[in-house]
Parts: C-alpha cells; sequence; structure tokens
C-alpha cells in the first residue's frame, strides 16, 4: 500500500513536472517570437534610414551633376562665341 501510494505521488510529480516543462517551453517561443518580431522592426527601421540616406546623397549627385552639366554647356557656348569672333 506504500508503495503504491509512493508510485502514485511519482506518478504525479512527474505529470505536473512535464506540464510545468509545456508551459515553459510555450512562454520561451513566446518570448523568442517577441524578440525576433522586435528585431525585424529594428531592422526595417535601419533600411528605411538607409534608403532615405541614400536617396538624398544620389538626389545631392544629381542636382550636382546638372549644375555641372550647365557650366560645360555654358563654357562651350562661350568658346564657340569667342573662336567665331
Amino acid at each position: 500500500m506504500v508503495k503504491a501510494l509512493k508510485g502514485k505521488m511519482l506518478m504525479c510529480d512527474v505529470a505536473y513536472e512535464q506540464q510545468a516543462q509545456q508551459v515553459m517551453a510555450t512562454r520561451k517561443k513566446g518570448i523568442a517570437k517577441d524578440i525576433e518580431s522586435h528585431w525585424v522592426e529594428v531592422e526595417k527601421t535601419k533600411m528605411t534610414e538607409y534608403d532615405e540616406k541614400m536617396r538624398a546623397k544620389l538626389e545631392q549627385e544629381y542636382k550636382l551633376k546638372q549644375v555641372n552639366a550647365k557650366d560645360i554647356s555654358e563654357q562651350l557656348e562661350n568658346f564657340k562665341l569667342n573662336f567665331i569672333k
């Protein structure tokens, strides 16, 4: 009778431990999912900021090239006028 009681108590403890481990595993998965989603958001934010910086840089380079092209065109026009005279 004592052995049966100890066996049942042991089985109860095992079942309780299994349940606790399942709850712990579920919590770990939830936390890991939250962490992953946080880092995904951080990466998206960084990529957006990088894209904005690159767009601004490319626009600035484009404007500079436009100014240079205009200057070259004006210089060529002046050279033609001076060469003709």
